[in-house]
């Protein structure tokens, strides 16, 4: 009787699933490195992003300020970027200027945040205006006007003779009578006061710094310039700004620049500038961005860089940056800067 042989069966050995499992988990762990190195290069290029559109419209915003302050009388002497005189005075506070700088400022909740120059400016705000039918002299605290219903008690307005202008509060509404905020001590007025037939634009007094928001450099506006209301965060990521005004000197129309700042007609683009006199022209403004997350790892590869007369940062981090510039031409030029 003949005995029949079991079938031979077919498979791995121990030894080739231990292989196997190892070679896979390479080409595995191959595959999510890359996925992970991928994953992250989106991620901080959606910040960097994400940085950038963050200072878009708030640098839009104080260009359009900048734009409807009617910052300065035609000719004007500078002292470190900031206008030492100016038409219109704030009634309330008696600042002098629609547009003033203050260079090398530092945050008052992160020392670290310095350097950056904080604007002061009043500005046209809603195109509202109308002519007053009474005249606003010294110690006045009412203004009658042809139209007050497009004006709100705690409005504020610029009455013009279109040479010198006023900033005050309205504090009452009655018909088309305004009730306005006390008078500071130190105002100037025209003389004689502004006699009814005056403008009578709706306006605001801002100023905008830079300062920490839960560790985080931010943009901030005080829509009341030091008044009551505090400041509001405008951008968070904006750890510089800086403001630079562009002056004809030499009254030809236009406005020269050289590479490295120094001795043109630009006033706050380097440091140790000199005053300079002549017809302001254009006010440029910048603005550096930083994305709120760093990069992963311990790398520090990125500094906040150099702009204008704010030298770049000697400390190394792990933030990505953008700067974004804004040149505003001021009305009545010859021609563009």
């Amino acid at each position: 009787m003949t005995q029949r042989r079991a079938p031979e069966q077919a498979g791995f050995t121990l030894v080739e699933l231990m292989i196997s499992l190892v070679l896979f988990s390479f080409a595995i762990a191959g595959v999510l490195a890359v996925a992970v190195s991928m994953s992250q290069g989106f991620r901080e290029q959606r910040a960097a992003v994400e940085a950038e559109g963050a200072v878009r419209v708030p640098i839009d915003f104080i260009a359009d300020a900048i734009r409807q302050s009617s910052p300065a009388a035609p000719t004007l002497t500078f002292n470190l970027g900031v206008p030492a005189a100016a038409n219109i005075q704030d009634a309330g506070t008696c600042s002098v200027g629609s547009l003033n700088v203050q260079n090398n400022q530092t945050a008052v909740h992160d020392p670290t945040l310095n350097g950056w120059d904080a604007l002061d400016v009043i500005y046209a705000s809603g195109a509202v205006v109308t002519s007053s039918r009474s005249a606003y002299v010294s110690g006045s605290t009412s203004l009658d006007v042809n139209d007050a219903s497009q004006l709100s008690i705690n409005d504020s307005i610029v009455i013009s003779d279109t040479n010198q202008g006023t900033f005050v509060n309205i504090t009452g509404i009655s018909g088309n009578t305004l009730t306005l905020a006390t008078q500071c001590g130190s105002l100037v007025l025209p003389s004689g006061g502004y006699a009814a037939g005056a403008l009578v634009i709706r306006a605001e007094h801002a100023t905008f710094t830079i300062d920490a928001v839960d560790g985080i450099p931010t943009l901030m506006m005080d829509p009341d310039a030091g008044g009551p209301q505090a400041p509001q965060p405008l951008a968070e990521g904006v750890e510089d700004m800086q403001i630079a005004f562009g002056i004809d000197t030499d009254a030809n129309g236009s406005i020269t620049e050289t590479t490295n700042g120094v001795g043109d007609e630009w006033q706050g683009n380097a440091a140790g500038d000199s005053p300079l006199t002549g017809t302001l022209r254009a006010v440029r403004i910048s603005l550096v961005s930083r994305t709120t997350s760093g990069l992963v790892g311990n790398l520090n590869p990125y500094n906040r860089p150099a702009v204008e007369d704010h030298a770049a940062s000697t400390t190394m981090d792990q933030y990505r940056r953008r700067v974004l510039q804004s040149t505003v031409e001021i009305r009545n030029m010859a021609q563009s800067p």
